[in-house]
């Protein structure tokens, strides 16, 4: 094939496919990890601000009308306040059911393997800090299993 000033083309360059027996390097790891629970805090803000427009449209009906403003325009300002103040209230709740599951935290043990492909610098260079192996060690640790997995 050739281009429009007659010279041989250029072959296209195909993506190289990557070979599918490439020698890949497994690094193992442990360590510990603090596990527990948390609150959902959108959750409890949903909550709260629903509770604030059934508090807004209580509170609407709750008075007597006013002259100088109507029912819509009372409700928008009572609903703007409720939403805000029952949303906040909501919000310090999970706060407070917060710090009395932090008092709950696991301390448990996790494995991490990470595989790469050889000759990367992530997988040729040895775990360090504190999440390594202990020295004197020789091997890969114990596989991972459901006793640590933090779920309760």
């Amino acid at each position: 094939m050739t281009d429009a000033t007659g010279q041989p083309a250029p072959e296209a360059q195909l993506p190289s496919e990557p070979a599918t027996d490439t020698e890949v390097a497994t690094v193992y790891s442990s360590g510990s990890v603090a596990v527990r629970r948390s609150p959902r805090y959108w959750r409890f803000l949903v909550i709260g601000a629903f509770v604030g427009i059934i508090a807004a449209l209580v509170l609407t009906f709750a008075f007597p009308t006013s002259p100088d403003y109507s029912l819509t325009q009372v409700f928008g300002f009572l609903l703007l306040v409720c939403i805000v103040v029952f949303g906040a209230a909501a919000l310090g709740i999970g706060l407070l059911i917060d710090r009395s599951m932090a008092r709950r935290t696991r301390i448990v043990r996790a494995d991490r393997v990470d595989v790469h492909p050889a000759g990367t610098p992530a997988a040729d260079a040895e775990p360090t800090g504190p999440a390594s192996a202990e020295p004197g060690e020789s091997g890969p640790p114990n596989p991972p299993t459901a006793e640590g997995s933090g779920r309760s």
